[in-house]
């Protein structure tokens, strides 16, 4: 799977795995954690604002500090922010504190992503470019599944067996993110660095275009993405009233089920070329979303939820892919970056809009979103169907 790679692009792929499995113990559990540490949902919403919009403000410099400090140093600068801000939130010694964290969680994340890809790029060639990101997604998110579930269990284990505090739990498990950074950060050490030839970026007319086209449907699938996912646990929650361990569940299969497929998806993308393949996923995943609020039966929601989830998922790291074909060397990162901003700000305007939206209807937001992605999706593929080359 593997074997064709050169060493830097396996250990690239290894510590996105890793970061994926422990990512997962503080996403899903963070709610729960800071719930019992004594915030209130007003607060938790300051904490996650704090990480998103940082999180976006980053994605806008990922690139100018690569170009100038390059690849290997900028990602080891942003897992060592990570680092730090994921102690802060363990220690949560008050409420400053903690922003302090989901300040420096949102730095990492804005630094990492568009960097990561960026550099995983340049260590393969050109015709492996879909297959290295799809193997990447994929041995990420089924560590990702792997650890939906922990989170989902290990709390109610470490205090059945040990006889500690809810909030001891929680820390404790919160706490097992650090070994994130325990993995990545090494791994950063080792690799190479691609030197930059260019330290500058020209911006020209046809460059700031070949982003905007990026950015306009990701921007406008962020905003739908905001509006519904956050809420979906609590969907299944208020509408089939199911417990946190069965929701975990739907999770962990829809989470598993897409790495494995994440596998497969470069030969469809070999027959039918990339721009079809994102194209007929997202449209197949909005037309989903769009008959959800229908459906009266949990399980065949929770499975029409999956099927939806992949079919939207999996084609990212081909979407990626794609657009990395686009730039040069030293105009990916920024380029990602500028597409993921957009993104990160439209969804953190989409959680504002799901609440008042999920406030007045538990239907509503499933139809606006599905409008957004259909909207999206047609722009993308005006915009790049002549591109599709197989």
């Amino acid at each position: 799977m593997l074997g064709s790679y050169n060493r830097d692009a396996k250990l690239l792929i290894m510590a996105n795995g890793a970061g994926q499995l422990f990512l997962q113990f503080s996403v899903f559990i963070m709610p729960f954690y800071l719930s019992a540490l004594g915030y209130g949902m007003d607060k938790m919403g300051i904490f996650f604002s704090i990480q998103t919009f940082v999180g976006g403000l980053f994605f806008l410099i990922a690139g100018q500090l690569s170009l100038r400090l390059g690849y290997k140093k900028t990602l080891l600068l942003g897992a060592s922010l990570g680092l730090l801000g994921r102690i802060l939130q363990v220690l949560a010694f008050n409420f400053y504190v903690i922003a302090l964290g989901f300040f420096l969680i949102g730095a990492n994340m804005g630094i990492r992503q568009p960097n990561f890809y960026a550099l995983l790029s340049e260590e393969v060639e050109e015709k492996e470019r879909h297959h290295a990101f799809s193997i990447s997604f994929g041995l990420g998110t089924i560590l990702n599944a792997l650890g939906v579930l922990i989170a989902g269990f290990a709390p109610d284990f470490l205090m059945e067996n040990f006889g500690i505090t809810t909030s001891l739990a929680y820390r404790l498990v919160v706490a097992l993110a650090v070994l994130q950074f325990a993995v990545v950060i090494p791994i950063l050490t080792i690799i190479r660095d691609i030197p930059v030839k260019n330290p500058r970026i020209n911006w020209r007319k046809e460059l700031v275009v070949k982003i905007l086209k990026f950015s306009l449907p990701s921007a406008m699938i962020g905003l739908g993405a905001g509006i519904t996912i956050p809420y979906m646990s609590l969907y299944f929650n208020l509408r089939f009233g199911q417990t946190l361990a069965v929701i975990s569940g739907v999770f962990f299969a829809q989470q598993l089920v897409m790495g494995f497929g994440s596998f497969v998806l470069p030969k469809l993308v070999n027959k039918i070329g990339p721009v079809k393949t994102i194209s007929f996923f997202q449209i197949t995943a909005a037309f989903l979303f769009g008959i959800f609020p229908s459906l009266e039966l949990f399980l065949l929601a929770a499975f029409v939820y999956i099927i939806r989830s992949i079919l939207m998922n999996i084609v990212w790291p081909i979407n990626d892919a794609f657009m990395m074909g686009f730039f040069t060397m030293e105009e990916k990162a920024t380029a990602a970056g500028i597409r993921r901003a957009f993104s990160t700000f439209m969804r953190g305007l989409g959680n504002y809009i799901g609440g008042v939206l999920f406030s007045l209807s538990l239907s509503y937001p499933f139809y606006v979103t599905a409008t957004l992605y259909v909207t999206a999706t047609l722009i993308f593929y005006f915009f790049f169907a002549k591109y599709n080359k197989v």
